[in-house]
């Protein structure tokens, strides 16, 4: 990089660091201030935050990698997400919001009784806060030392004496990808992210979010752009992919959505995206980072609208940035001759197509953007890292070390406890990172391993009979089931085989968590009424009027359904018409229009209704 990139890259360093010590002072005051910034935060806020935890570094990589494998439709693999985040904020982010709980799994002795929901608590709270959480990190880091690899040079900065002197004594088991190089930039940025992570807690990863989605998309957009002109402009770009990949294969790259006969995502994977995968995700009620975010709203009302925004532009507005570059590298960087056009680099490409998108950021950018370019991408692999660290200490202090350890201990060793434990999960993150090659192989592997928590988590949102063993057996069932399916996984396995092995997993640890449901004591009645007084969950639940019952579940349904047609007829309207398709691009739009509309006095309906029954 030139001078220039540098001076771009430190400046936002300071910028973020500078941002954690402003903030610091009011985090200092509680728990309650560094961990969910006393529920102050507004909508826009919220959701701009969410996205920006979501735009993480190993997103565009996994994206180009996705695209060039199967095709535009191959994302459907993480657009059908979008119906989880709308059910979370159409079903369950008023109610997240009205729990007043800290942290999701404190929601557990909410919800459930006995010394059954403490030891889940505390079992769910170490398995998030570190075992998850750190797997999540892992392969963030993995996508973060790919993008740092072509870009920093070490031996530059320090001089090739003090470089070798380092790789002299430094281990090979804590290198990233075996590359030393990348392995000092990652551990700077990792130190410099703990350090205002730990200051500035939940306000100052949020504030620090904002700042860093910002230059995130703009960077992006401004790099698409780019890397199109650089083929010859939209036009240019679809008929070379036609006259490389021939008719056939190229209209099977460019459709949204998989023919019967597309050979690069089968339909029937498809069907599994958007009737299963989505439902099955540990997130699906919203647990996790997106319900730490959700009780930082100031009312259940602005939980509401950031969850909704959020959930519509986590496709709209960051998806076809990305496709188009992965659309530009099938150009640049042909499938059958990775290297036609840039030899030094076709053997990187020939072995790991994610490496695309950092290699030509390095050869299409000029100097300046190029700074701005690679400065998203170590901002929006901080702003995930600062905030699964915020998150997972979130845990370890209020649902073991304050519920388990020191239930006597004042805020002042609250926030100490907190702040170390960011740094305790950055190390073990570390050496996470340094076992995982492939950012798309563990995101599969996780779906498919935590989908049991994903059915546990809806259970006990709409069926009165859950407790504290259908999420402990969802949890094992599942885990357990994907480990035998990776254990029968033959040596050549076909295609999608992780995808396919979902179904049998989904559904064994479905069958499980509602025997064992049926068979064991459900909740007394006096702590299902607590949890029904405070968060009016509606579904299946005793004492309930039938209409009422029926009359909130099918108005939310309609909102679920408009939420949908807002945020995919959004994403297709900016691709039609990007891709020259002006005809359907208009009409989506029409429907998006229409859907906001109808979205909106629904919502005005359902909060009368509310009003008038309170």
């Amino acid at each position: 990089m030139e001078r220039i990139d540098w001076i771009i890259f430190l400046s936002y360093l300071a910028a973020v660091f500078a941002i954690g010590i402003w903030v610091s002072k009011k985090s200092k005051t509680g728990i309650n201030s560094y961990f969910s910034a006393d529920r102050s935060i507004p909508w826009w806020w919220l959701g701009i935050s969410i996205i920006a935890t979501t735009f993480a570094a190993d997103t565009p990589l996994a994206i180009t990698g996705i695209t060039v494998k199967s095709g535009i439709s191959g994302n459907w693999f993480w657009w059908s997400w979008v119906a989880t985040y709308i059910t979370v904020a159409i079903f369950f982010s008023k109610r997240w919001h009205l729990s007043g709980v800290l942290t999701d799994v404190e929601l557990i002795e909410l919800r459930y009784d006995g010394n059954q929901a403490a030891f889940l608590r505390g079992f769910k709270a170490f398995f998030f806060g570190i075992v998850l959480n750190c797997f999540i990190l892992g392969w963030v880091v993995t996508a973060a030392v790919k993008i740092a690899s072509p870009f920093i040079d070490w031996t530059e900065i320090l001089n090739a004496n003090t470089y070798s002197y380092i790789s002299s004594f430094y281990p090979e088991w804590l290198l990233f990808k075996g590359d030393l190089n990348a392995t000092l930039t990652i551990m700077a940025l990792l130190i410099l992210v703990s350090v205002y992570s730990s200051l500035g807690g939940i306000r100052g990863v949020i504030l620090t979010d904002l700042f860093q989605f910002a230059i995130a998309i703009l960077s992006a957009i401004y790099f698409a752009y780019y890397a199109v002109q650089s083929v010859g402009g939209i036009s240019e770009m679809l008929d070379s992919i036609e006259t490389i990949y021939g008719v056939e294969q190229a209209g099977h790259l460019l459709e949204f959505v998989p023919s019967f006969d597309n050979t690069m995502l089968p339909f029937q994977v498809f069907m599994i995206y958007i009737l299963v995968q989505w439902w099955v995700r540990f997130d699906s009620d919203g647990t996790g980072y997106i319900a730490q975010r959700i009780n930082t709203a100031k009312s259940p009302e602005d939980a509401r609208k950031g969850t909704l925004l959020f959930s519509i532009g986590f496709v709209a507005l960051r998806t076809w940035p990305w496709i188009l570059v992965a659309l530009v590298s099938l150009i640049l960087f042909p499938m059958n001759d990775p290297g036609a056009n840039y030899p030094a680099y076709g053997e990187i490409i020939a072995g790991d197509r994610e490496m695309a998108y950092p290699l030509l950021m390095k050869l299409l950018l000029p100097a300046g953007l190029l700074g701005l370019a690679f400065t998203s991408l170590m901002a929006a692999f901080m702003s995930t890292v600062d905030t699964h660290l915020n998150w997972g200490a979130s845990y370890l202090t209020n649902d073991i070390y304050l519920r388990f350890i020191n239930q006597e201990a004042d805020q002042k060793t609250l926030i100490r406890f907190g702040r170390f434990m960011v740094f305790c999960i950055l190390l073990i993150a570390i050496l996470v990172s340094s076992q995982i090659s492939s950012i798309e192989g563990a995101w599969k592997f996780f779906i498919n391993a935590a989908s049991g928590l994903g059915i546990a988590h809806l259970i006990r949102w709409f069926w009165w009979r859950a407790n504290a063993y259908t999420e402990l057996t969802a949890m094992m069932a599942a885990l357990c089931a994907t480990i035998f399916v990776g254990y029968i996984k033959p040596d050549e396995p076909a295609a999608h085989y992780e995808t396919y092995g979902l179904l049998g997993i989904t559904l064994f640890s479905l069958l499980a968590s509602i025997v064992v449901t049926l068979i064991s004591k459900p909740v007394n009645d006096i702590q299902l009424q607590k949890f029904i007084d405070k968060t009016k969950p509606i579904g299946f639940w005793r004492g309930q009027s039938q209409k009422d019952g029926r009359d909130n579940f099918i108005n939310s349904m309609i909102q679920w359904i408009m939420g949908l047609t807002i945020s995919y007829g959004s994403l297709f309207a900016i691709g039609y018409i990007l891709l020259q398709n002006y005809t359907k691009g208009v009409i989506a739009l029409i429907l998006v229009i229409g859907a906001f509309i109808w979205l909106n006095r629904s919502s005005k309906l359902a909060e009368s209704r509310a009003q008038k029954y309170s």
